[in-house]
């Protein structure tokens, strides 16, 4: 799992390092369903070891078809945004990518996603 985690964020081309949290661990929704634990926590710890990125990656939680998602954004303007669900599924790219729109698979993020809390910025 930890390598195919690995190989997913190398697909991405997320490129993060040292930062820290704007909200604490406790102020991110707990884990639902049965992957357990927080997805975003392990998400920003494998961030961390990244070079930095421009413009600086942040990830956001959001509500999303009534789950917690995800957001991560930075990078290349051409990069796509992915929408991870708590267990660490790819659910889609919600934005970026050549067209700035995503991949086509979440169409409804921008208008129906609700609750955003940027729960991480890379500072530097």
């Amino acid at each position: 799992m930890k390598t195919r985690f690995t190989l997913l964020l190398t697909i991405i081309g997320l490129a993060l390092s040292t930062a820290g949290c704007s909200v604490t661990d406790e102020d991110v929704l707990p884990t639902s369903g049965s992957c357990g634990g927080n997805f975003s926590l392990s998400l920003i710890e494998e961030l961390k070891k990244k070079p930095k990125q421009t413009p600086a990656a942040e990830v956001t939680q959001y509500t999303y078809k009534g789950q917690v998602m995800y957001l991560v954004t930075g990078g290349t303007p051409d990069a796509y945004n992915y929408l991870f669900d708590n267990c660490g599924k790819v659910v889609c790219a919600a934005s970026g990518g050549p067209t700035g729109k995503g991949d086509g698979a979440c169409t409804d993020f921008s208008t129906t996603a609700t609750n955003p809390i940027l729960i991480w910025r890379d500072p530097r």
